[in-house]
């Protein structure tokens, strides 16, 4: 009874204090990404073009001219006895040069992520895949809020 009392609170504390998710209103912005130039790891640019598409709104205001470089690492960590590589470090850093009303501005986001080899070589690029997606989507979000702040 008494936790039940404790989430009650809780989401009551949570709703009435004006709680909201930082990237829950950036889908309903009304600006226009237009991508110039893409440079770069093929893969993380295609990622990244296909995310930004949602953002093309011929209707706004706001149009933004993009050229995205990317770069994309995959680094050894440790070894076990026989030198087979057993943990990696996987970087990925993307730079946008956007170009607002005339004044350039210059974006730079890195994210890394260590993980484990896998138990075969398909496994371990799908979850390598997967884990790319996941680091340009949360990079295309932090991108696409900082042009909102703008």
């Amino acid at each position: 009874m008494l936790k039940i009392l404790r989430y009650t609170l809780l989401l009551i504390f949570i709703t009435g204090c004006g709680y909201t998710p930082i990237y829950s209103n950036l889908n309903n912005k009304n600006i226009n990404i237009q991508i110039e130039k893409v440079n770069g790891n093929k893969n993380i640019n295609k990622l990244i073009v296909q995310k930004l598409s949602r953002y093309q709104s011929e209707n706004s205001e706001k149009v933004y001219n993009v050229k995205i470089n990317s770069n994309y690492e995959k680094l050894i960590l440790t070894k076990n006895a026989a030198g087979n590589a057993t943990n990696f470090r996987l970087n990925v850093k993307v730079q946008f040069i956007t170009k607002i009303n005339d004044n350039m501005e210059e974006f730079k986001f890195t994210e890394k992520f260590d993980m484990k080899k896998g138990d075969t070589i398909f496994e371990e690029e799908k979850y390598e895949n997967n884990i790319i997606d996941d680091m340009t989507n949360i990079i295309v979000q932090r991108f696409i809020s900082q042009l909102i702040i703008k």
